[in-house]
């Protein structure tokens, strides 16, 4: 079994936190991109978790051994679960970030899936409220009206709660990102750079005018 690769960042409170959700995301750059922006207090941003492209898990904030620290991957951020609405969602959830330029673009690996399983299935045991399928919520759900996108529509939904919560419905999590807009961000695949600094660059600009898009979408 793989093991997580722990990470130093500055860039969380060190408060424990009651979680209630996991909050899953896109990175909008590579590996190596992203984990220097997550141990960069000059950004003041990370998430608990980093899923690879090749299915490593690196942990930036502490949440693997059961005790979470308040870490900063929500933002300004709402939830209303039926029956309470939660406001600063880091202050309630665990962050997982895979890795992926836009996930609205291009489809997560099966590596990624079967680590997100084993996120799932040891977080499950660690904190009581990730026994259910509902405490998994994606960004552009408690973001979206700020323009988050994350983890898009390539992000298979069913495929990840079949795997990971195989006796429960599937809650719907649908994507925010319009259509058109996701038919448009498609066509930049073609002439972006496959890799480097110029990718994590050109995708990380691109993420940025997503957001300021969808959030014109929401008005």
């Amino acid at each position: 079994m793989t093991a997580i690769h722990p990470i130093v960042s500055p860039n969380f409170d060190p408060q424990p936190i009651d979680v209630r959700f996991l909050v899953l995301h896109y990175t909008a750059v590579d590996l190596a991109r992203t984990l220097e922006i997550f141990t960069d207090p000059a950004r003041k941003v990370a998430a608990h978790l980093v899923v690879d492209v090749d299915g490593a898990i690196y942990e930036c904030v502490p949440c693997w051994a059961g005790v979470a620290l308040r870490g900063w991957h929500a933002g300004v951020s709402h939830w209303h679960d039926g029956l309470t609405r939660w406001e600063a969602l880091n202050d309630w959830s665990i962050g997982v970030e895979i890795v992926n330029f836009n996930g609205n673009i291009f489809p997560f690996t099966d590596a990624q899936y079967r680590a997100l399983a084993r996120v799932v299935g040891h977080l499950r045991g660690q904190y009581p409220a990730l026994a259910q399928a509902e405490a998994v919520l994606s960004h552009e759900q408690i973001a979206g009206f700020r323009g988050k996108a994350d983890p898009g529509w390539c992000f298979d939904w069913p495929r990840f709660f079949t795997m990971c919560y195989p006796d429960q419905p599937a809650p719907v999590r649908a994507p925010i990102c319009p259509p058109a807009l996701r038919a448009a961000l498609a066509r930049l695949s073609e002439v972006a750079p496959a890799n480097g600094s110029r990718a994590n660059a050109f995708w990380e600009r691109v993420s940025l005018l997503t957001e300021t898009a969808v959030a014109l979408a929401q008005r």
